[in-house]
Order: C-alpha cells, then sequence, then structure tokens
C-alpha cells in the first residue's frame, strides 16, 4: 500500500516541528552568543573562541555521540539533550539578571550547546528511518534541509533583533525553542529504534560506521565528495563577503545578500520534494555539481551584492536535492544499530576539511586579489563537477539495501 503525504504522518510531524523550533532558536542563540561577549568584554578573539566553542564539537563528539545513539533508547535520548540545552540556556539569562554572566560560562554553555547538539543531530537521522517509510525518507531529508535553510535565514536576524530588545531575550527564546522540542518529541507514539539485543561494549563501535561507509563503493565515494566540496561551501560564504566589501558594499547590502542566497537555499529544498519523483540520482549529482561549477565565474561579473546573493543563490539551487537524495540513501540501507554511527562517520568526515575554505579564500585574496581567488574557486568547483562525471562509483549509483543486520 502506498504511503499517504508525510503530512500526514503524525510521528514525523512532531518530529519535524519541534526540531524546526529548535534550529530556529540554535540560530537565534548563535548570533547571540558574540554580541555578548562582545558587549560584555568588547574582545573580538574571545567571541571567536566562544563560536568556536559553539561548533568544535561537531568534529570532536561525532563518533561518541553515534555510538551512544545506537546504544540507548534515542527518544529518550533526543528529550534528555533537549532538556540540558534549555537548562544550560536559561543559565545566561538568570546570570545576566542576578548580575553578570563570566566569560567562561557562556563558553561553557556554548561548548555543551554544541555537543548536545552533535548528539541530537546524529540521532535524528536514525529515528527518521523509524517513523517514515524508505521510499519516503529522501524527501523526508529534503524537508528537513529546509527547515534548516530556514533557520538559517531567519534566525540571525531575528537573534539580532531581540538582543537589541534585551540581552536576556535570544537566550529565553532558545532554551523555550528545546522545550518546544522536548513536546513534540514526548507525544510520537514510534520507537526509535528496533528491538536490540544485548551487546557488549567493543573497542571498535566506534569505528564500525566508518567500515559500513567503507565497504560500500557509492556512499564511500559520495561522503568522500561531500568531504572535498565541503571547503568550496565553507569559503563560498567568506569569498562573497570579500567581494561585496571590495566592491563598496554597506552592511546592509550584504546582510540582503545572504537573504537572497538562504532563500535560494530555501527554495532548492522546497523544490527537492517534487523533483525527486522525476530526477535520477546521476541527474541530481550531475546538475548539482557543474551548476556550482557554472556559478563560479559569474562572480567575476556581478559587481553589486544583491547580484552576487542571487549568483550563490541559484549556483546552490539542487544542493538540497542531492543531499536528499544521497542522505535518504544512505538512511534506508543503514541497518538500524548502525544509523548512529553511520551517520556520524558521514558527518565526520564530510566536515573534515571544511574549515580549509576561509582559510584559503583568505590567505589568495590577501596575496592576489579577486580575480585570482573567483578563479581558484572555479577550479575546485570544476574539479568536483569531473569527478562527478568520472568516477565509476558515482555512475553506478548505490546497491540494492542489504538485510539490516549489523556486521560483526
Amino acid at each position: 500500500m502506498k504511503p499517504g503525504p508525510l503530512t500526514r504522518n503524525r510521528d514525523y510531524m512532531l518530529l519535524w516541528s519541534g526540531s524546526t523550533v529548535s534550529a530556529l532558536g540554535s540560530q537565534v542563540s548563535t548570533v547571540a552568543y558574540p554580541l555578548l561577549i562582545l558587549a560584555l568584554t568588547g574582545s573580538a578573539a574571545k567571541a571567536g573562541v566562544v563560536g568556536l566553542a559553539k561548533w568544535l564539537p561537531l568534529a570532536v563528539f561525532s563518533l561518541p555521540a553515534g555510538v551512544l545513539a545506537d546504544r540507548v533508547d534515542r527518544k529518550r535520548l533526543m528529550i534528555a539533550c533537549d532538556g540540558i540545552r534549555a537548562l544550560a540556556l536559561a543559565s545566561i539569562p538568570l546570570a545576566l539578571w542576578i548580575g553578570r554572566p563570566s566569560y567562561l560560562q557562556v563558553a561553557g554553555v556554548a561548548f555543551l550547546d554544541g555537543a548536545l547538539f552533535t548528539v541530537t543531530f546524529v540521532s535524528e537521522r536514525g529515528a527518521l528511518s523509524r517513523v517514515v517509510p524508505a521510499e519516503q525518507l529522501p524527501e523526508a531529508v529534503a524537508q528537513t534541509q529546509a527547515r534548516e535553510f530556514a533557520a538559517i535565514l531567519a534566525g540571525p536576524p531575528l537573534g539580532g533583533l531581540l538582543f537589541a530588545a534585551s540581552r536576556v531575550l535570544p537566550f529565553v527564546a532558545d532554551a523555550g525553542s528545546f522545550l518546544a522540542s522536548m513536546v513534540g518529541l514526548s507525544f510520537t507514539r514510534s520507537n526509535f529504534q528496533a528491538e536490540r539485543s544485548a551487546r557488549r561494549a567493543s573497542a571498535a563501535e566506534p569505528v564500525e560506521g566508518f567500515r559500513w561507509l567503507w565497504r560500500r563503493p557509492f556512499f564511500r565515494a559520495t561522503v568522500l565528495l561531500f568531504a572535498a566540496g565541503n571547503p568550496y561551501f565553507t569559503g563560498l560564504y567568506l569569498l562573497a563577503i570579500l567581494l561585496a566589501r571590495h566592491h563598496g558594499a554597506s552592511s546592509a547590502a550584504i546582510g540582503a545578500m545572504f537573504a537572497i542566497a538562504g532563500a535560494g537555499g530555501v527554495g532548492g529544498a522546497l523544490l527537492a520534494g517534487p523533483l525527486l519523483k522525476r530526477v535520477s540520482l546521476r541527474t541530481a549529482l550531475l546538475g548539482g555539481n557543474w551548476l556550482l561549477a557554472a556559478g563560479a565565474p559569474l562572480l567575476l561579473l556581478v559587481h553589486s551584492a544583491v547580484l552576487i546573493g542571487v549568483v550563490i543563490a541559484l549556483a546552490e539551487l539542487l544542493t538540497p536535492l542531492v543531499n536528499a537524495i544521497v542522505s535518504g540513501a544512505r538512511v534506508a540501507a543503514t541497518p538500524d544499530e548502525l544509523q548512529g554511527r553511520v551517520q556520524a562517520a558521514a558527518t565526520g568526515v564530510s566536515m573534515s576539511i571544511g574549515w580549509l575554505g576561509p582559510l584559503a579564500v583568505g590567505l589568495v585574496f590577501s596575496a592576489a586579489g579577486p580575480a585570482a581567488t573567483v578563479l581558484v574557486a572555479f577550479g575546485w568547483a570544476l574539479g568536483l563537477a569531473l569527478v562527478t562525471t568520472f568516477v565509476p562509483s558515482l555512475r553506478e549509483g548505490p546497491a540494492a539495501p542489504e538485510p539490516a543486520i549489523a556486521e560483526a
């Protein structure tokens, strides 16, 4: 029997809506953390350290988070993470009301927030496979990405407005968002994992996700392709800022540029659902990477922040579709007892060199100027497109899903 639309899937909508509110709250506080540190200390360096504290756990804790998500009840784990994050975020407005939060307190809350986000992130993908039929997983992942792009689009401006009204409001809003997520999770009826037999802890557990990925050529190739592509994406936004400044754009114009780019991501994620039924995996991979390559040289021709935002929005239009198809296929093929570790391994590998993009853009722009930096970015994107075109495992697609048993 054909499953009904996801909007009629009660547990999925509870999971999705709670996570949407939580994602919006996280984007609000992502802006509020550095604003608070700058207001308290005036130190840009300390603001940068707090930003690092928020995102470093994604790289550091992804493997332990994957093991944890596969060994305990995922629903209870996600609820516990939301509750602890709510309490941690609430400690900042409490400190503001009774005195002055210390720099170390804010940095510690940011680090804990990032660590528990990592656990929730890897747990949620495994939970999707229990509340959504396998044939609807790509669509569910696409809607998840639409949520993330929408949060990125709306969260930072909202965070700035709330902080301008009162320093406590962004953190109260984020703490409240986690409570909303807890409520949504608590009302779901599905188990977020299959029945499991007792297993003894093993030193090999953290690497089983890597082993599963590495033994499957398509998933190995796509996670390595994403790892190679992430420096392009992380560097592209810094390049956009530098180009806009080079052409004399104001801060307001740069804000509009990012709004346009974010709107493109939301539009691409919304288009991904309908396109999933009409576009093959091969076509999506080729189209997404060649569109990136085609967009890079256009940055040499546009001289306004708004047009730069339009170029980025168009270049990334198919990225949500690619991610939805690949991630959906991977979740569908992964045994339930390995979901957390496979997601953790994929996240760890794909994000492993993302930091290289901003560093490379900054160095090349300073040493050789805007045109040379755009050409380097174009060369990188062209290389990704050529790899997608000619690597055999990317042409063939994933093998048929295997029986859902964990590997020894």
